[in-house]
């Protein structure tokens, strides 16, 4: 039968027959929603009674007749001037033409909610007949609900063939169950098809399937034979081989590799080829990459560009965040408010079948052009587009994220291929995994919300008013210590100057919110409908606010049920009358790699992932894992590395001396050879502090520049300050005073003369807080040195990060002085990389002659 494409029932009728419009407000399903979905259908299960078989497994495998290739094995550009239009690809094929053509087979499957033999209670004129049962739940209220959502009909259709194929039936039928979550109220729907009139329907979708089958199939055996046939496009550095070799082998064990790779090792194209020569061999069906920013993405693009040079065949999207692909002034996703969103499932499967059959390379820009030519949603056509590519390169969000996760690869129940992780930047994914999976619930954002709309939704103002009252005990407990919530004990931050209150359960505060969610929900689903009895004018005023509302509390109640181990809830008094809970995910590991074993196989990778057994620990990892130094390919002798001991950024030896200290190493420091230096502080505060008394004692002159970072600085201004260090100076001298753990500490690349060096001040602690205290407890009664959890091991993050801005080519040479007393410590410089083997003790007042010879040793 040749080749086989696997999809999935639902997968298979929401693509081929989505129509319609794009609307956001009524798109978004939450983890909860699912969960009580879910619930939902075990109930009527339940009570369907003992002739019911519930969730059956259904699987066929479909011929399809490919369509005649066009010029499919030639070059993208062969292939445009090729490609025929799309009526003529979309045309019934003759029987002779059939035969001639090239046959595939689609392995059709999914799970049926119920199967039953008898006859409907609601409509027994039917008689008795084999009934394929699916079932949909919604918050929306369905009273008026006249037919079924042609969607999901087909979907119960389609396993009404399979099961009438299967057991050689005459006739079936179709019931369509529809149950509120809000009010549990049921509404079915039932219909009954001869098996000639669901295999005339059956055949008519997969035919309209067989195009989309087709482009598959024959993309992936160009694919395939180009990726058997890739050399690596550059000679090995040293121990790059290793490292690749090491990819190679946690893919073909199915493990995960914690990777620490320095700048210089070449890390992302011994990530990268590897993972595309499993693929090439069937090991993988898709490779996703992951990063914390946008910049490091471009990165992984220009990976593939260079391996396309070597003749690769390969489809990768870059995707791109709502916002900043939206070509509307303001995006409001919505077919009142948008062009593009109204009709949009009605054009985007051209859209994309124009794009899958022209590019390989699916930037933003590409992405940006086919929105326009069809006017259809790029961030939208962008996800589409993955669904058939070979690589995605996308932000931690999209695997990590429970709201923002792609589901359509993701979800719970998928029929998932074999999928390849890359993760960038794997240092970043600890904190923002604990902000992925932490919420919080403001009494004041309640109260505010509430007088909005008192005169709008009168039953919901009400609701509100409870949730306020589940406040009150944590409140009283603020005012008077005796009156402390059972489950609850206060924890004291510095010093005793703040406090907050750890809390065991918050129940009560919970069923308040359910019961605000579940009104919230009812309001809008009679919005969608037009039903509902509010003022409208007086709705749209506050619709904003709602929503804002809707999907802060959604995202609340959503962490609230799938706290674990590993969490600890807690209330913040933020002033005279606001307190805010907060659902803290002290340790994401557990998330992450639940999120991680949606893979065959992991690579973390990052330029400072020391110690590897920290980030092994809450990146998910498990003692089968592997972890790999990978020892940089750089003359270490190349960077100077110097301790200036007598300085320190502690906060209670701050002020003028240490100021004046300070500035003084910095100054004798950039005096010794002209150039472009960065120094990094703790905080702004900090940094305004010592560049105010730098300029007293050493203001800015022909010879030496200024340029500053800034709280909030926009884009524009982030590339303006960057430009100024694109030339590479030695007539003059350009100091960048950057904070430590900024936009300007990692991810930025000047090479070679356009850095010479980085000044760091201070250990990089995190500022001390409710939640690192936290940490802090969490990690000492779980066996380890909390103290390094919570503030050490992340801020001598910050300080490698930020001393890897120097050397980033073979040809690079400079200076990274560490400005603190406790770089002198061994609990430092065990955390030392192995290329700072050598580092020269020294002072504010030596540091100057030290740094002199070394410049004397290289120019």
């Amino acid at each position: 039968m040749g080749e086989e494409i696997k999809i999935s029932v639902r997968d298979l009728v929401e693509f081929v027959l989505r129509s319609g419009d794009l609307d956001e407000g009524s798109s978004g399903v939450t983890e909860e929603a699912m969960l009580e979905g879910a619930r939902m259908h075990r109930k009527l299960q339940r009570e369907a009674g003992p002739e019911y078989t519930a969730e059956v497994p259904l699987s066929i495998y479909y011929p399809v007749f490919l369509p005649q290739e066009k010029g499919v094995e030639g070059s993208a550009e062969e292939e445009n001037s090729a490609k025929c239009s799309a009526e003529e690809e979309n045309s019934a094929e003759s029987p002779a033409e059939e035969e001639a053509a090239e046959q595939a087979a689609v392995l059709l499957e999914g799970r049926a909610d119920g199967i039953f033999y008898g006859s409907d209670p609601e409509r027994p004129i039917f008689g008795d007949a084999w009934t394929i049962d699916e079932i949909k739940t919604t918050y929306k209220k369905i009273s008026g609900l006249t037919e079924p959502e042609p969607v999901h009909l087909a979907q119960a259709k389609c396993y009404a063939y399979i099961y009438t194929v299967q057991n050689d039936l005459d006739v079936v039928r179709v019931r369509m169950t529809y149950c509120s979550l809000a009010t549990e109220q049921v509404k079915r729907f039932t219909e009954e098809y001869t098996a000639a009139e669901i295999g005339a329907w059956f055949d008519d979708l997969m035919r309209e399937y067989s195009r989309w089958a087709g482009l598959e199939i024959r993309w992936r055996r160009i694919r395939d034979t180009s990726l058997r046939d890739l050399e690596f496009p550059f000679s090995y550095r040293p121990g790059q081989r290793d490292l690749a070799v090491h990819v190679y082998h946690t893919i073909c064990h199915g493990k995960k590799l914690f990777l620490e790779a320095p700048t210089g090792t070449g890390k992302t194209i011994s990530a990268v080829f590897p993972a595309l020569k499993a693929m090439g061999e069937g090991k993988a069906d898709r490779l996703f990459y992951f990063t914390a920013k946008t910049v490091t993405g471009q990165v992984a693009m220009e990976t593939f560009s260079i391996l396309r040079e070597q003749g690769m065949r390969l489809k990768s999207v870059q995707l791109t965040a709502k916002d900043k692909i939206c070509p509307m002034e303001t995006r409001l996703c919505t077919p009142e408010a948008c062009p593009r969103a109204k009709g949009h499932y009605d054009r985007v499967n051209e859209a994309l079948f124009d794009l899958l059959t022209k590019e390989e390379n699916v930037s933003r820009e590409v992405l940006l052009a086919y929105g326009e030519k069809y006017q259809v949603c790029p961030f939208e056509l962008g996800l589409d587009v993955s669904l058939f590519t070979d690589a995605m390169i996308g932000d931690y969000n999209y695997l990590f994220d429970p709201h923002a996760r792609l589901r359509r690869f993701f979800a719970e129940g998928k029929s998932r291929d074999k999928y390849l992780f890359l993760v960038d930047e794997a240092h970043n994914l600890v904190d923002r995994g604990r902000d992925m999976y932490s919420a919080s619930l403001s009494r004041e954002e309640v109260r505010v919300f509430r007088s909005v709309i008192r005169d709008v939704y009168p039953a919901l103002w009400k609701k509100l008013g409870k949730l306020l009252t589940a406040f009150k005990p944590y409140k009283e407990a603020f005012e008077d210590e005796g009156a402390l919530p059972p489950g609850t004990r206060f924890l004291e931050v510095m010093g005793g100057r703040e406090k907050v209150l750890l809390a065991e359960e918050i129940e009560a505060a919970a069923d308040a919110a359910y019961k605000v969610l579940e009104e919230m929900r009812s309001i809008l689903g009679e919005q969608r409908k037009g039903n509902d009895t509010a003022d409208r004018e007086a709705a749209a005023q506050v619709q904003e606010n709602f929503l804002t509302a809707y999907f802060d509390l959604s995202h609340f109640l959503m962490i609230y049920e799938g706290m674990e181990e590993g969490y600890q809830i807690y209330i913040d008094k933020g002033g005279r009358e606001d307190l805010t809970i907060r659902l803290f995910c002290v340790d994401p590991s557990g998330k992450l790699s639940e999120c991680l074993q949606k893979g065959e196989a992991s690579v973390l990778f990052s330029a400072t992932l020391l110690p590897i057994r920290y980030y092994k620990r809450l990146l998910g990892g498990t003692d089968e894992d592997y972890e790999v130094y990978a020892r940089s390919s750089f003359d270490p002798e190349k960077l100077g590395l110097f301790i200036a001991g007598d300085v320190t950024s502690r906060f209670r030896m701050r002020g003028t001396e240490q100021y004046e200290r300070i500035a003084a190493c910095i100054h004798s420091t950039v005096s010794q050879r002209h150039g472009n230096y960065m120094v990094f502080f703790p905080s702004y505060k900090f940094l305004d502090k010592v560049l105010e008394r730098y300029g007293e004692m050493y203001p800015e002159d022909d010879e030496t520049a200024f340029a500053v970072q800034s709280p909030m600085m926009t884009e524009v201004e982030r590339e303006a300050f960057l430009e100024r260090f694109e030339e590479a100076r030695d007539d003059r001298s350009l100091i960048g005073f950057c904070v430590l753990g900024g936009i300007f500490s990692e991810g930025i690349d000047l090479r070679q003369d356009r850095l010479i060096g980085a000044l760091i001040v201070g250990t990089g602690f995190p500022q001390v807080c409710a939640e690192r205290e936290i940490l802090k407890q969490f990690f000492d009664s779980d066996g380890e040195n909390g103290f390094d959890y919570a503030y050490r091991f992340p801020g001598m993050n910050k300080v490698l990060q930020a001393a890897g801005r120097v050397i980033r080519t073979a040809k690079d040479v400079g200076v990274v002085v560490l400005m603190d007393d406790r770089f002198r410590t061994s609990q430092y410089q065990r955390l030392f990389p192995a290329e700072w083997r050598v580092s020269r003790l020294t002072d504010s007042f030596g540091i100057g002659d030290k740094v002199s010879r070394f410049w004397d040793e290289w120019l």
